[in-house]
């Protein structure tokens, strides 16, 4: 045969198929080889390369072999436009998912390698410069139910998750300024998560400044326990609360297998 042919051999290799792969597709009447010769040979042009490697393609995006040999037999510019813009634009939302699942495991590594670093000296309280950031916020939370609103709880989580707002991030707990000095240790305002930017009226920012920074490796339960420590500090070092207190899970059940392993890390906006 001439250069510009190939045995159903050569073809499948140039492919990075299965000969049964182009066999099966003869048998359907999906994909034929140019000349079949009278001893049963089989030949394959080189200008079949593109149009099998199109077939291929969709076959990897899922489109059913009838869709597909349907799609080839009434093929004409306007048809093939139509279902390649459709199926470029399928594969655009597809990235944008894997992005962001990709960002979800980024931001889950960053917050265990964080907890492992801090555990060593888990006691501590530090001050730290914290930069701003984006969070969406929750409606107002009942401060009476214990140990958390479940309801507002879920019902946050599930805006979320619906926006597309979820990167990865466990809610977070906002307490006011009257929280932290109420006498209900239980006392929240908002929960929040973590978010890329601004993008709807739900989101606040998180103001860049000066933080007194503490943790917990306990249950959430517990939490009261760390507070109580860190108004101590404030009140002994004569510190001025200013904002919010931002209350963030950094090891929770995705890495630990008890409620009591958690790392809680606890922000609060000082002068």
């Amino acid at each position: 045969m001439k250069d510009n042919y190939f045995s159903t051999g050569e073809f499948a290799k140039l492919c990075n198929v299965n000969k049964k792969t182009l066999f099966h597709y003869d048998e359907i009447g999906l994909f034929k080889p140019e000349i079949v010769k009278e001893n049963g040979y089989r030949y394959y042009s080189i200008y079949q390369l593109d149009m099998f490697d199109m077939i291929y393609t969709l076959r990897e995006l899922g489109v059913p072999l009838k869709e597909i040999k349907s799609f080839m037999d009434k093929r004409n510019p306007k048809n093939v436009v139509e279902l390649f813009e459709y199926k470029t634009n399928e594969i655009e939302n597809e990235i944008k998912e894997l992005r962001r699942k990709q960002e979800i495991m980024s931001n889950k590594i960053k917050m265990i390698k964080q907890a492992e670093k801090i555990l060593p000296n888990i006691n501590d309280l530090i001050i730290e410069e914290q930069d701003q950031e984006f969070l969406a916020l929750s409606n107002p939370i009942d401060k009476n139910k214990f140990p958390y609103d479940s309801e507002a709880y879920a019902k946050h989580l599930d805006y979320c998750y619906n926006q597309g707002l979820y990167i990865g991030y466990p809610l977070g707990f906002i307490k006011t300024i009257d929280d932290l000095y109420s006498k209900n240790e239980n006392s929240y305002t908002y929960y929040y998560a973590k978010v890329n930017k601004n993008t709807n009226d739900n989101i606040i920012k998180k103001p860049k400044g000066r933080y007194l920074v503490g943790y917990l490796n306990d249950s959430y339960t517990n939490v009261h326990t760390l507070y109580k420590r860190m108004l101590k500090y404030i009140d002994e070092h004569n510190l001025e609360v200013i904002g919010y207190s931002y209350e963030d899970v950094l090891l929770d059940l995705v890495a630990v297998q008890d409620i009591n392993d958690y790392i809680i890390k606890v922000s609060i906006q000082i002068k």
